[in-house]
Parts: structure tokens; sequence; C-alpha cells
């Protein structure tokens, strides 16, 4: 019986897969190295997108509530004044502006009780704190009366009564980034 040559199929040699190995290496890393910016950039888009949605909620929260501690408990009415008037009251004087006494947010009345000298953290309507959603994003508040010329906000402090009161809020998130929203509650 004749013997058949039995066919070897050659594979790869060590060497061969060692080129192959680092090629491939460098090709990853090349690839990681490209995509890596815009992953940063995404999770940024991600803070950026969360911020707004903070940044309307307290907004919200704070336009809910009434122009003056003097404003009438039903939506305003009676409004305050800005110029004495018999029966009603005058609206808070500028250097007034500021919690009434109130220790918590749920107790806040009108929108000037949210003003903050340094960042708070993060609460929900009923005061608790929403560290699991916002971990690391504090909160500013400025409210002050804003002068009307003739339909035109100007954005500065009118240091006097006026019929509107400028409510900025300021954002701040881990990374120290902070996102300004404003809103004009009126008195009426």
């Amino acid at each position: 019986m004749p013997v058949k040559p039995i066919n070897r199929t050659r594979g790869f040699t060590l060497v061969e897969m060692i080129i192959v190995i680092t090629i491939t290496a460098i090709a990853i890393t090349g690839l990681a190295a490209a995509l890596y910016p815009r992953s940063q950039q995404s999770a940024e888009q991600v803070i950026a997108v969360k911020a707004a949605e903070l940044g309307r909620a307290v907004l919200d929260e704070i336009l809910g509530r009434q122009f003056d501690r003097n404003s009438g408990p039903n939506g305003g009415l009676p409004e305050c004044v800005i110029v004495a008037t018999t029966d009603r009251q005058l609206c808070s004087a500028p250097s007034e502006l500021g919690d009434d006494g109130e220790s918590m947010t749920t107790e806040f009345n009108d929108v000037d009780d949210f003003i903050t000298a340094t960042p708070r953290p993060i609460q929900d309507v009923l005061g608790q704190p929403l560290d699991s959603s916002y971990r690391n994003f504090t909160v500013t508040v400025n409210v002050f009366y804003e002068q009307d010329n003739s339909g035109q906000f100007t954005g500065v402090n009118a240091n006097q009564l006026s019929h509107y009161k400028r409510i900025k809020v300021v954002i701040i998130d881990s990374q120290g980034n902070r996102y300004p929203f404003a809103a004009i509650k009126g008195n009426y």
C-alpha cells in the first residue's frame, strides 16, 4: 500500500501573531483617542440639559408664589401698592427683600423669600434634597425690583419700588459651570 503524504496546512507563526496584535492595538488606540473628546462633550451636554431642566423647575416653583408678602393670598389680590394709598399696603421696600423669618422653602410665600446669599443644595417643593438626581448641583437666587422703561427691562436693580420683580436663578453644576435663568413677576 502506498503511503500518502499528509497535507499539512501551515498556520501563523508566533512572530506574525505578535505583528497583528501590535497593529490592532495601535488602530484601537487611535480610534479611542479620536472618540474620547466626543464622549466628553456628550457628558457635558447631559449636564447642561439637567441644569436647564432644574433651572426651569426652580423658576416655576418661585413664580408660583405671590409677588410680595403684602400682596393678597388670592392670586396676589389685592396687590400691594408702590404709592401709599388708604386701605392698601405698600410693597416691601427694596432693603426688606428676603425671607420673612421662614426657615424652610415650604414656608416661603412670596418670590423674594428665595433669595440666597450663598449657593444652597437643590431641594424639591417639600424641602427634601435631590441628591440622587442632581448630585453636587447648587442654586443661587436673587430677586430685585425691575424698572419698567415703557415695556423695556434692563435687568438692572431699580433700588426703588416698581410693579415688577426680576428673579435671577443660577444653577451651578459639579464642575463649577454656571447656568443663569431669569424671569419677571408682575404685581397685578
